[in-house]
């Protein structure tokens, strides 16, 4: 069946132009984020003090805060011995993979952590594919909690084919209705047409708790049954701890619940913890790795070990906490000896080169180093994040208080001239032309109400960020000024919501 298109002479012709890429590789042509294009654009006339009419990219989760620290200690790691020019383990070195053990083991994970239980490959976008390849089948469906990174769609859906699995929380039923017709319509796609392009339902499980974001094993559930009633299996749980678009953490009894419910359910469990050692604020919950909450699951008589082994696994890589996205290295931490197998042979499509690989190895191999960074690092966020939400507190912005990775959760509703997700798309247009400044929208991180962004602090010096500030918060004055004026608009304090 063509889609979209039709074929002529062994062409496809689709809607935006002719092409002679197959069905899978012409559904690969679009962008794989609604606001790609705005953060390539604006990329190319960055502000500075010789452009100050230049934009501010604040929708790329990017760190520039301490690679100065990173620069200066791989520029003294790059010996480069004879044997880099060979083929290594296509689950990456073993020198590599025991440097990487023994940072997560000491850092975050608090477990033991064998070299051997660790596959590395060409970042965390690759550790999910081969990951989603590996197991599920297309038309699978993964539960994610929402809000979460726009990206992970297309992890899924772009090679293999898979499906998120609807829940929506339990608004008012009007807003509701409001609700679904605009995430619907604006996005222009319904389910039935997701399902006959095979590509994925870009619906999460939205938690009703709308304070904390903290999903249930019963809302789990019933997106599940929710599933299933469409013909939507369900194959596993992705969770993303610390948060991202949140910057929060999940408390160690929801990772416990949620992973007895998982594994109960014969799902997999995929943690990604790639913001594991990016912790700054105070937060009620401590960190806790989903393969320690395995561990003392399985101590104490709640879990088999076989079932553990076989379904927890961890993500984790150099971009986030390192500030190294350019260097391309992520890992999976997995004790399902299938899995190990599979990306004995499949990792070659996704390997690291050997130098990149032992250069890695030597830095991640100065504990001193190591810990060093991550303290500077964590300092220089909490700078960077306590300079943003005062400048927000200042404006009157509400925002949810984040205290891990490098995001914030911004609420503009009072801004919204009404409460759809058109009205979202329009806002975020006019901050990008009138403020130059690039956010996330909220519509992209699945959540279910208009009106949020998700903004990026740590991809620019604190000087830079003060004029981004300075720009977003001149907006919303500006914007409410214009409101009061006309006195019209959408109030969302007068919007019956959940608790927040």
């Amino acid at each position: 069946m063509i889609m979209n298109g039709e074929a002529k002479d062994g062409e496809y012709i689709y809607k935006g132009g002719r092409t002679s890429l197959s069905t899978r590789g012409r559904r690969a042509l679009a962008p794989f984020s609604p606001y790609i294009k705005a953060v390539n654009d604006a990329k190319k006339n960055p502000w500075s003090l010789a452009n100050p009419d230049g934009y501010f990219v604040m929708a790329t989760a990017e760190s520039i805060l301490s690679f100065d620290l990173v620069h200066e200690k791989i520029r003294n790691c790059r010996e480069v011995p004879a044997t880099v020019g060979l083929y290594g383990n296509f689950r990456g070195g073993e020198r590599l993979r025991n440097a990487i053990s023994r940072m997560m083991e000491r850092t975050f994970m608090g477990i033991e952590v064998d070299p051997s239980h660790i596959c590395i490959s060409s970042g965390v976008t690759a550790v999910l594919d081969l990951f989603f390849f590996a197991t599920c089948n297309p038309g699978d469906g993964c539960l994610i909690p929402a809000p979460y990174f726009p990206a992970f769609d297309n992890d899924m859906s772009i090679r293999v084919g898979l499906y998120c699995c609807l829940h929506i929380p339990k608004f008012s039923p009007m807003f509701k209705q409001i609700l679904i017709l605009s995430y619907y319509y604006v996005t222009r796609r319904c389910v039935f047409e997701s399902l006959l392009q095979n590509e994925v339902i870009p619906i999460p499980v939205m938690p009703t708790d709308t304070r904390t974001y903290i999903p249930t094993s019963k809302e789990m559930e019933e997106a599940v049954l929710a599933a299933e009633s469409k013909g939507v299996h369900a194959r596993m749980l992705l969770v993303t701890n610390p948060g991202n678009p949140l910057g929060t953490l999940y408390p160690e009894a929801t990772l416990k619940e949620l992973l007895l419910w998982a594994v109960k359910r014969g799902l997999h469990v995929l943690s990604d913890e790639i913001y594991a050692n990016s912790k700054f604020g105070p937060s009620v919950d401590e960190f806790v790795s989903m393969e320690k909450v395995a561990k003392n699951a399985v101590a104490e008589g709640l879990l088999s070990a076989e079932l553990a082994s076989e379904l927890v696994h961890t993500a984790y890589g150099m971009s986030k906490d390192f500030g190294m996205n350019g260097f391309r290295v992520g890992c999976l931490h997995t004790k399902n000896k299938d899995l190990l197998e599979f990306w004995q042979n499949m990792g070659m499509f996704a390997a690291v080169s050997n130098d990149t690989q032992h250069a890695l190895a030597i830095m991640l191999e100065d504990a001193n180093f190591v810990d060093r960074y991550v303290e500077e690092n964590n300092r220089r966020l909490k700078k960077s994040y306590e300079l943003l939400t005062k400048s927000f507190e200042a404006a009157g912005l509400r925002y949810m208080p984040a205290c891990a990775a490098m995001f914030c959760w911004l609420d503009l509703r009072n801004l919204l001239t009404e409460p759809t997700f058109a009205a979202e798309d329009c806002l975020w247009k006019e901050i990008l032309d009138e403020s130059r400044i690039v956010l996330t929208p909220g519509q992209a991180c699945h959540y279910a109400e208009p009106g949020f962004f998700r903004v990026c602090y740590a991809s620019m010096a604190p000087a830079s960020l003060e004029v981004a500030c300075e720009r977003l918060t001149r907006f919303a004055e500006k914007k409410r000024r214009k409101r009061k004026s006309r006195g019209g608009g959408f109030d969302s304090d007068n919007v019956v919501h959940t608790d927040r």
